[in-house]
């Protein structure tokens, strides 16, 4: 006989923060890494350069080996009961992905000997892009073992989708592939930032619903589609952290 208890109660809604997976995606300059700084105890992961400008917590991030340094250096501090950081944000995706591919990379070379390897592409049997999407995926995986939320800020694409119905452009993650889908997949929350200027102003809403013409969501609806940012970036913050518990 088997030891599982059926439910007598529905699951609530889980709002709690440091459960949340998100993924933000937005044109370069428009507020992204801004907006997660607005954080107290947030920890940037920095991939490529450009949070100078920003007060925060952060640990460049070169190599796959460093990431994977940074990663053993988390768990231990929370081990031992140091681990003070609400949420991870690593900045960008796009680049860890760069670093993840040199890796293989170099992997790869050390494997086939007589084969000429400079890109993924070159690894035979697709085998290059496979070991690219596993390591990445199963980083994040890890990431979620931290007591803290995970996010991640990512480049945007309007790439050209062709269904047997037609074709149309989307707004979506610049990374490709099936690494791409699972990267959208892995998110509770992924946050589409539409930005614009109007005259000597930017504008930005946040959707987080999807659209034939966006890739957006968030599980549960806990944040509204269509939220328009206004010039106080703490104000916007503010406003997002008091939808979680």
């Amino acid at each position: 006989m088997g030891n599982i208890v059926l439910p007598t109660q529905k699951t609530a809604i889980n709002k709690n923060f440091k459960d949340s997976k998100f993924g933000m995606l937005g044109l370069g300059g428009i507020g992204k890494s801004c907006f997660w700084a607005q954080e107290p105890n947030a920890l940037f992961l920095e991939t490529e350069a450009g949070l100078n400008a920003l007060e925060v917590y952060k640990v460049p991030i070169r190599s796959w080996q460093d990431m994977r340094d940074t990663y053993v250096t988390l768990i231990e501090a929370q081990k031992k009961g140091e681990f003070k950081y609400s949420i991870i944000i690593i900045d960008t995706i796009d680049r860890l992905v760069d670093f993840a591919q040199e890796e293989v990379i170099c992997k790869a070379k050390e494997f086939y000997k007589k084969i000429e390897i400079n890109t993924v592409g070159d690894i035979p049997n697709g085998s290059g892009w496979f070991k690219t999407k596993e390591i990445v995926m199963a980083l994040l995986g890890k990431l979620e073992l931290l007591n803290c939320a995970i996010a991640y800020v990512a480049h945007l694409s309007v790439k050209r989708i062709k269904e047997t119905t037609g074709e149309y452009d989307k707004a979506t993650i610049s990374i490709g592939g099936q690494l791409g889908e699972d990267l959208l997949a892995w998110t509770d929350h992924t946050l589409n930032i539409e930005s614009h200027m109007i005259g000597d102003k930017l504008t930005r809403i946040v959707f987080a619903k999807p659209s034939q013409s966006r890739e957006a969501k968030s599980r549960g609806g806990i944040i509204p589609d269509g939220w328009r940012w206004t010039e106080d970036m703490k104000e916007n913050y503010n406003y997002f952290r008091k939808l979680f518990i």
